[in-house]
Protein backbone atom coordinates (compact mmCIF):
# COMPACT_ATOMS: atom_id res chain seq x y z
CA UNK A 1 0.00 0.00 0.00
CA UNK A 2 1.03 3.50 -1.04
CA UNK A 3 2.09 5.83 1.37
CA UNK A 4 -0.27 8.55 2.35
CA UNK A 5 2.78 10.84 1.80
CA UNK A 6 1.87 14.55 0.37
CA UNK A 7 -0.38 16.15 -2.49
CA UNK A 8 -2.22 13.82 -4.68
CA UNK A 9 -0.38 12.93 -7.94
CA UNK A 10 -2.65 13.61 -10.35
CA UNK A 11 -2.31 13.55 -14.60
CA UNK A 12 0.29 15.64 -16.11
CA UNK A 13 0.34 16.80 -19.72
CA UNK A 14 4.09 14.17 -20.08
CA UNK A 15 6.98 16.85 -20.29
CA UNK A 16 10.93 16.40 -20.53
CA UNK A 17 13.20 18.46 -19.48
CA UNK A 18 16.81 18.97 -20.24
CA UNK A 19 19.67 20.13 -18.17
CA UNK A 20 23.52 20.59 -19.05
CA UNK A 21 24.25 18.74 -15.47
CA UNK A 22 22.17 16.47 -13.47
CA UNK A 23 23.38 15.51 -10.15
CA UNK A 24 21.00 12.53 -9.11
CA UNK A 25 21.04 12.33 -5.31
CA UNK A 26 23.14 9.34 -5.16
CA UNK A 27 26.29 11.12 -6.02
CA UNK A 28 26.38 10.48 -9.69
CA UNK A 29 27.24 13.15 -11.87
CA UNK A 30 25.40 13.64 -15.44
CA UNK A 31 26.39 15.67 -18.29
CA UNK A 32 23.67 16.53 -21.26
CA UNK A 33 20.98 14.91 -19.38
CA UNK A 34 17.42 14.46 -19.94
CA UNK A 35 14.45 13.54 -17.55
CA UNK A 36 10.93 12.68 -19.01
CA UNK A 37 8.11 13.33 -16.59
CA UNK A 38 4.25 11.21 -16.73
CA UNK A 39 2.01 11.05 -14.27
CA UNK A 40 3.71 13.07 -11.82
CA UNK A 41 6.80 10.30 -11.87
CA UNK A 42 10.04 10.28 -13.63
CA UNK A 43 9.50 8.05 -16.02
CA UNK A 44 13.24 7.96 -18.00
CA UNK A 45 16.41 9.40 -16.58
CA UNK A 46 19.32 9.84 -19.18
CA UNK A 47 21.44 11.55 -21.93
CA UNK A 48 19.66 14.31 -23.97
CA UNK A 49 20.36 12.38 -26.94
CA UNK A 50 18.88 9.22 -25.36
CA UNK A 51 15.62 10.87 -24.28
CA UNK A 52 13.96 12.52 -27.43
CA UNK A 53 10.49 14.68 -26.67
CA UNK A 54 7.84 13.01 -28.38
CA UNK A 55 4.64 14.27 -30.17
CA UNK A 56 2.02 16.25 -27.49
CA UNK A 57 5.20 16.10 -24.53
CA UNK A 58 6.08 19.75 -23.03
CA UNK A 59 9.85 20.53 -23.29
CA UNK A 60 11.49 22.62 -20.59
CA UNK A 61 15.12 23.14 -21.90
CA UNK A 62 16.96 24.52 -18.78
CA UNK A 63 20.13 25.83 -20.77
CA UNK A 64 23.51 25.27 -21.10
CA UNK A 65 24.70 26.72 -17.92
CA UNK A 66 21.59 24.86 -15.58
CA UNK A 67 21.79 21.91 -13.22
CA UNK A 68 18.76 19.73 -12.06
CA UNK A 69 18.95 17.94 -9.08
CA UNK A 70 16.12 16.09 -6.58
CA UNK A 71 13.90 18.15 -4.59
CA UNK A 72 15.21 19.79 -1.56
CA UNK A 73 14.80 17.60 1.95
CA UNK A 74 14.87 19.68 5.48
CA UNK A 75 14.50 17.28 7.74
CA UNK A 76 14.65 19.83 10.81
CA UNK A 77 12.51 22.72 10.86
CA UNK A 78 9.34 24.26 12.46
CA UNK A 79 5.80 25.96 11.87
CA UNK A 80 5.86 28.62 14.81
CA UNK A 81 3.51 31.04 12.83
CA UNK A 82 5.23 33.95 15.02
CA UNK A 83 8.34 35.97 14.90
CA UNK A 84 10.96 34.16 14.92
CA UNK A 85 12.85 36.62 17.27
CA UNK A 86 10.40 35.90 19.82
CA UNK A 87 9.94 32.71 19.23
CA UNK A 88 8.50 32.31 23.07
CA UNK A 89 5.76 34.24 22.59
CA UNK A 90 3.77 31.46 20.30
CA UNK A 91 2.28 29.75 23.58
CA UNK A 92 0.48 33.25 23.80
CA UNK A 93 -0.99 33.57 20.33
CA UNK A 94 -3.85 31.61 18.61
CA UNK A 95 -3.64 28.54 16.15
CA UNK A 96 -5.37 30.18 13.68
CA UNK A 97 -3.04 33.07 13.38
CA UNK A 98 0.37 30.05 13.74
CA UNK A 99 -1.55 28.24 11.10
CA UNK A 100 -2.54 31.29 8.42
CA UNK A 101 1.42 32.82 9.01
CA UNK A 102 2.90 29.52 8.66
CA UNK A 103 1.04 28.62 5.77
CA UNK A 104 2.88 31.53 3.74
CA UNK A 105 5.90 29.81 5.08
CA UNK A 106 5.18 26.81 3.74
CA UNK A 107 4.67 28.33 0.56
CA UNK A 108 7.51 30.07 0.46
CA UNK A 109 9.53 26.58 1.22
CA UNK A 110 8.20 24.97 -1.75
CA UNK A 111 9.09 27.68 -3.94
CA UNK A 112 12.72 27.54 -2.80
CA UNK A 113 12.86 24.20 -3.74
CA UNK A 114 12.01 22.45 -0.69
CA UNK A 115 9.45 19.29 -1.50
CA UNK A 116 9.91 17.30 1.37
CA UNK A 117 10.20 18.68 5.09
CA UNK A 118 10.05 17.33 8.71
CA UNK A 119 8.00 19.77 11.16
CA UNK A 120 9.56 19.28 14.28
CA UNK A 121 7.70 20.71 16.62
CA UNK A 122 4.75 23.13 16.44
CA UNK A 123 0.88 22.49 17.48
CA UNK A 124 0.07 23.87 13.78
CA UNK A 125 2.21 21.21 12.22
CA UNK A 126 -0.64 18.09 11.70
CA UNK A 127 -2.87 20.67 10.08
CA UNK A 128 -0.50 22.18 7.78
CA UNK A 129 0.62 18.60 6.63
CA UNK A 130 -3.64 17.99 6.04
CA UNK A 131 -4.06 21.16 4.31
CA UNK A 132 -1.16 20.56 2.11
CA UNK A 133 -1.98 16.97 1.58
CA UNK A 134 -5.44 17.88 0.33
CA UNK A 135 -4.14 20.60 -1.57
CA UNK A 136 -5.86 23.76 0.11
CA UNK A 137 -2.21 25.60 0.38
CA UNK A 138 1.14 24.78 -1.30
CA UNK A 139 3.95 23.35 0.84
CA UNK A 140 6.88 20.67 0.81
CA UNK A 141 5.41 16.80 1.47
CA UNK A 142 5.68 16.60 5.35
CA UNK A 143 6.39 14.14 8.18
CA UNK A 144 5.18 16.35 11.63
CA UNK A 145 5.55 15.60 15.25
CA UNK A 146 2.90 18.08 16.44
CA UNK A 147 4.00 19.73 19.50
CA UNK A 148 6.97 19.00 21.24
CA UNK A 149 7.21 16.67 24.52
CA UNK A 150 8.75 18.27 27.09
CA UNK A 151 9.45 17.91 31.06
CA UNK A 152 8.36 20.28 33.71
CA UNK A 153 11.67 22.61 33.58
CA UNK A 154 12.83 20.96 30.37
CA UNK A 155 14.26 21.78 26.64
CA UNK A 156 10.93 24.10 25.66
CA UNK A 157 9.98 25.24 29.10
CA UNK A 158 9.98 28.68 28.67
CA UNK A 159 9.63 30.35 32.58
CA UNK A 160 7.67 32.90 31.09
CA UNK A 161 4.89 31.02 30.44
CA UNK A 162 2.24 29.96 33.30
CA UNK A 163 2.79 26.16 34.11
CA UNK A 164 -0.81 25.55 33.85
CA UNK A 165 -0.78 27.34 30.72
CA UNK A 166 1.98 24.58 29.55
CA UNK A 167 0.69 21.54 31.06
CA UNK A 168 -3.12 22.61 29.33
CA UNK A 169 -1.41 23.26 25.95
CA UNK A 170 -0.57 19.38 26.45
CA UNK A 171 3.42 20.29 26.27
CA UNK A 172 4.64 18.38 29.46
CA UNK A 173 4.89 14.99 30.88
CA UNK A 174 6.74 13.85 33.98
CA UNK A 175 6.65 10.06 34.61
CA UNK A 176 6.46 7.16 32.46
CA UNK A 177 3.17 6.67 32.42
CA UNK A 178 2.38 10.40 31.65
CA UNK A 179 5.36 10.63 28.59
CA UNK A 180 3.73 7.34 27.07
CA UNK A 181 0.14 9.07 27.15
CA UNK A 182 1.46 11.81 25.47
CA UNK A 183 2.46 9.97 22.97
CA UNK A 184 -0.93 8.41 22.43
CA UNK A 185 -2.29 12.20 22.31
CA UNK A 186 0.33 13.18 19.59
CA UNK A 187 -0.96 10.28 17.38
CA UNK A 188 -4.65 11.48 18.07
CA UNK A 189 -3.11 15.01 16.90
CA UNK A 190 -2.08 13.98 13.47
CA UNK A 191 1.40 13.35 14.32
CA UNK A 192 3.21 11.04 12.08
CA UNK A 193 6.22 10.61 14.71
CA UNK A 194 7.44 12.19 18.14
CA UNK A 195 9.72 15.30 18.93
CA UNK A 196 10.90 15.30 22.41
CA UNK A 197 13.61 17.60 24.39
CA UNK A 198 16.35 15.10 26.24
CA UNK A 199 18.69 18.05 26.89
CA UNK A 200 18.50 21.40 28.59
CA UNK A 201 20.28 24.82 29.68
CA UNK A 202 21.77 24.35 33.24
CA UNK A 203 19.38 24.88 35.88
CA UNK A 204 20.50 28.62 36.23
CA UNK A 205 20.28 28.90 32.00
CA UNK A 206 18.67 32.04 31.13
CA UNK A 207 18.38 30.83 27.41
CA UNK A 208 16.89 26.76 28.26
CA UNK A 209 16.73 24.82 24.63
CA UNK A 210 20.07 25.23 24.19
CA UNK A 211 21.74 26.06 26.71
CA UNK A 212 24.33 29.27 27.46
CA UNK A 213 26.77 26.90 26.72
CA UNK A 214 26.93 23.25 24.63
CA UNK A 215 29.09 21.91 27.95
CA UNK A 216 26.92 22.71 31.06
CA UNK A 217 23.52 21.33 29.11
CA UNK A 218 21.88 18.98 31.34
CA UNK A 219 19.61 16.10 30.66
CA UNK A 220 15.71 16.50 30.75
CA UNK A 221 14.32 13.44 30.81
CA UNK A 222 15.11 9.68 32.34
CA UNK A 223 15.79 6.84 30.87
CA UNK A 224 12.19 5.20 32.22
CA UNK A 225 10.67 8.32 30.51
CA UNK A 226 12.15 7.95 27.36
CA UNK A 227 12.19 4.16 26.71
CA UNK A 228 8.08 4.86 27.23
CA UNK A 229 7.98 7.16 24.74
CA UNK A 230 10.01 5.29 22.14
CA UNK A 231 8.53 2.00 23.02
CA UNK A 232 4.86 3.56 22.36
CA UNK A 233 5.86 5.42 19.30
CA UNK A 234 7.34 2.30 17.88
CA UNK A 235 4.62 0.16 18.83
CA UNK A 236 2.54 2.94 16.52
CA UNK A 237 5.70 2.35 13.65
CA UNK A 238 6.22 6.11 14.81
CA UNK A 239 9.93 6.92 14.93
CA UNK A 240 11.62 9.09 17.75
CA UNK A 241 13.45 12.15 17.36
CA UNK A 242 15.45 13.97 20.39
CA UNK A 243 16.89 17.25 20.09
CA UNK A 244 20.22 16.34 22.10
CA UNK A 245 23.07 18.82 22.59
CA UNK A 246 25.80 17.30 24.91
CA UNK A 247 27.32 13.92 25.47
CA UNK A 248 25.86 12.21 28.24
CA UNK A 249 22.09 13.47 26.80
CA UNK A 250 23.07 12.17 23.54
CA UNK A 251 24.25 8.53 25.28
CA UNK A 252 20.91 8.95 27.06
CA UNK A 253 18.75 9.25 24.39
CA UNK A 254 20.52 6.17 22.27
CA UNK A 255 20.38 4.08 25.57
CA UNK A 256 16.66 4.98 25.68
CA UNK A 257 16.18 3.72 22.01
CA UNK A 258 15.93 7.12 20.29
CA UNK A 259 16.01 7.00 16.52
CA UNK A 260 17.13 10.33 15.28
CA UNK A 261 19.56 12.65 17.28
CA UNK A 262 18.66 16.22 16.16
CA UNK A 263 21.95 18.54 16.99
CA UNK A 264 24.12 16.27 18.50
CA UNK A 265 26.88 17.86 19.34
CA UNK A 266 29.07 18.91 22.27
CA UNK A 267 30.17 14.95 22.90
CA UNK A 268 33.15 12.57 22.85
CA UNK A 269 35.09 10.94 20.46
CA UNK A 270 33.60 8.11 22.26
CA UNK A 271 30.28 9.04 22.00
CA UNK A 272 31.30 9.86 18.57
CA UNK A 273 31.99 6.59 17.45
CA UNK A 274 29.29 4.93 19.12
CA UNK A 275 27.13 7.08 16.86
CA UNK A 276 28.71 6.16 14.01
CA UNK A 277 28.75 2.84 15.03
CA UNK A 278 25.06 2.49 16.04
CA UNK A 279 24.07 4.11 12.61
CA UNK A 280 21.77 6.48 14.17
CA UNK A 281 21.05 9.69 11.63
CA UNK A 282 22.01 12.76 13.04
CA UNK A 283 20.82 16.20 11.77
CA UNK A 284 23.34 18.87 11.28
CA UNK A 285 20.72 21.99 12.25
CA UNK A 286 24.06 24.37 11.82
CA UNK A 287 22.03 27.12 10.11
CA UNK A 288 20.09 27.74 13.28
CA UNK A 289 22.71 29.20 15.91
CA UNK A 290 24.75 31.26 12.94
CA UNK A 291 21.57 33.09 12.12
CA UNK A 292 20.98 33.63 15.72
CA UNK A 293 24.09 35.13 16.14
CA UNK A 294 24.39 36.45 12.96
CA UNK A 295 20.68 38.73 14.00
CA UNK A 296 21.85 39.29 17.12
CA UNK A 297 23.03 43.61 16.60
CA UNK A 298 20.00 44.00 14.30
CA UNK A 299 17.17 42.46 16.52
CA UNK A 300 18.40 43.30 20.01
CA UNK A 301 19.42 40.57 21.87
CA UNK A 302 21.14 40.53 24.52
CA UNK A 303 24.51 40.52 24.57
CA UNK A 304 24.99 37.00 26.92
CA UNK A 305 22.52 35.51 24.26
CA UNK A 306 25.08 36.41 21.22
CA UNK A 307 27.60 35.43 23.37
CA UNK A 308 25.85 31.70 23.81
CA UNK A 309 25.27 31.36 20.18
CA UNK A 310 28.93 31.80 19.29
CA UNK A 311 29.99 29.34 21.83
CA UNK A 312 27.59 26.55 19.94
CA UNK A 313 29.11 27.59 16.62
CA UNK A 314 32.10 26.92 17.56
CA UNK A 315 31.21 23.74 19.24
CA UNK A 316 28.84 22.74 16.88
CA UNK A 317 31.54 23.48 14.04
CA UNK A 318 34.37 21.45 15.33
CA UNK A 319 32.08 18.53 16.11
CA UNK A 320 30.81 18.21 12.69
CA UNK A 321 33.97 18.19 11.33
CA UNK A 322 35.34 15.37 13.80
CA UNK A 323 32.21 13.60 13.07
CA UNK A 324 32.28 13.21 9.26
CA UNK A 325 35.76 12.18 10.13
CA UNK A 326 34.51 9.37 12.01
CA UNK A 327 31.74 8.52 10.21
CA UNK A 328 29.09 9.77 11.62
CA UNK A 329 25.42 9.61 9.58
CA UNK A 330 24.64 12.89 8.30
CA UNK A 331 20.94 14.39 7.06
CA UNK A 332 20.64 18.50 6.73
CA UNK A 333 18.39 20.03 8.40
CA UNK A 334 18.21 24.05 9.17
CA UNK A 335 16.39 23.65 12.50
CA UNK A 336 14.53 27.49 10.29
CA UNK A 337 11.55 28.85 12.27
CA UNK A 338 10.43 31.45 10.21
CA UNK A 339 11.07 35.30 9.19
CA UNK A 340 12.72 37.65 10.37
CA UNK A 341 15.98 35.57 11.66
CA UNK A 342 15.44 32.09 9.91
CA UNK A 343 13.10 32.64 6.19
CA UNK A 344 12.53 28.47 5.70
CA UNK A 345 13.09 29.76 1.91
CA UNK A 346 16.53 29.95 3.39
CA UNK A 347 17.91 26.61 3.36
CA UNK A 348 20.28 26.67 0.82
CA UNK A 349 22.80 28.23 3.76
CA UNK A 350 22.57 24.84 5.18
CA UNK A 351 24.31 23.44 1.79
CA UNK A 352 27.06 25.61 2.44
CA UNK A 353 27.55 25.75 5.76
CA UNK A 354 28.29 21.77 5.20
CA UNK A 355 30.61 22.62 2.79
CA UNK A 356 32.31 25.44 4.24
CA UNK A 357 32.71 22.93 8.10
CA UNK A 358 33.91 20.02 5.89
CA UNK A 359 31.63 18.01 3.95
CA UNK A 360 32.32 17.30 0.47
CA UNK A 361 30.27 19.35 -1.88
CA UNK A 362 28.89 15.67 -3.48
CA UNK A 363 28.26 14.38 0.11
CA UNK A 364 26.43 17.91 0.81
CA UNK A 365 23.91 17.45 -2.19
CA UNK A 366 23.41 13.49 -1.29
CA UNK A 367 22.44 14.61 2.39
CA UNK A 368 20.08 17.37 1.57
CA UNK A 369 18.14 15.11 -0.98
CA UNK A 370 18.66 10.92 -0.43
CA UNK A 371 19.90 11.19 2.53
CA UNK A 372 16.48 13.30 4.12
CA UNK A 373 14.79 10.74 2.16
CA UNK A 374 16.55 7.72 3.98
CA UNK A 375 15.71 9.04 7.43
CA UNK A 376 12.34 9.69 6.77
CA UNK A 377 11.22 6.44 5.52
CA UNK A 378 10.46 8.27 2.22
CA UNK A 379 13.28 7.29 0.34
CA UNK A 380 10.63 4.79 -2.12
CA UNK A 381 9.11 8.11 -3.44
CA UNK A 382 11.52 10.75 -3.67
CA UNK A 383 15.31 11.66 -2.92
CA UNK A 384 16.73 10.64 -5.83
CA UNK A 385 16.03 11.64 -9.42
CA UNK A 386 15.20 7.50 -10.36
CA UNK A 387 12.34 6.02 -12.23
CA UNK A 388 9.63 5.32 -10.77
CA UNK A 389 10.03 7.91 -8.08
CA UNK A 390 7.94 10.92 -7.84
CA UNK A 391 8.88 13.89 -9.87
CA UNK A 392 10.17 16.26 -7.33
CA UNK A 393 12.89 18.56 -9.13
CA UNK A 394 15.03 21.48 -8.19
CA UNK A 395 16.88 23.42 -11.41
CA UNK A 396 19.32 26.09 -11.11
CA UNK A 397 21.77 28.40 -13.00
CA UNK A 398 25.15 27.45 -12.30
CA UNK A 399 26.97 24.29 -10.79
CA UNK A 400 26.50 23.85 -6.78
CA UNK A 401 29.43 20.96 -6.71
CA UNK A 402 31.53 24.20 -7.22
CA UNK A 403 29.29 27.24 -5.90
CA UNK A 404 26.69 25.61 -3.33
CA UNK A 405 25.15 29.11 -3.17
CA UNK A 406 23.25 29.01 -6.30
CA UNK A 407 21.14 27.06 -4.28
CA UNK A 408 19.36 30.17 -3.18
CA UNK A 409 17.81 30.58 -6.37
CA UNK A 410 15.60 28.00 -8.02
CA UNK A 411 15.17 28.33 -11.71
CA UNK A 412 12.70 25.56 -11.76
CA UNK A 413 11.05 23.40 -8.94
CA UNK A 414 8.45 20.66 -9.63
CA UNK A 415 6.50 18.55 -6.89
CA UNK A 416 4.62 15.08 -7.93
CA UNK A 417 5.27 16.78 -11.57
CA UNK A 418 3.47 19.89 -11.13
CA UNK A 419 5.58 23.19 -12.08
CA UNK A 420 5.31 25.25 -9.02
CA UNK A 421 4.91 29.33 -9.90
CA UNK A 422 8.16 30.83 -8.78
Amino acid sequence: MEKNFGPAIGEHRPTVVYAANLLDGNGNHLRNAAIRVNRGRIEAVGAKDEIRAQTGQEVIDLGPNSTLLPGLIDTHMHFFGVPSNVSNTMRFESLAYRALRSSNEARRMLRSGITTARCLGSAVGPDMRRAINDGLIPGPRLEVSGDFICSTAGTWDHFNVPLDMAKNQNLIADGPDACRALVRTRIRQGATLIKIGVSKGAVEDRFRPWGEDPNSCTPSFTLAEIQAITDEAHRNRMKVSAHCIGDSQVNLALDGNVDIIEHGFGVFDETRSRLAEAGNWVVTTLSHPYLHYKASGEYGYPQWKADAFERHIERIKNDFQKGLDAGVKYALGSDNIGWPTHPQGGYALEFELAQRWGMPAGEVIVSGTRSGAELMGVDAYTGTLEVGKYADLVAVEGDPLSDMSVLRKPSLVMQGGSRIDL
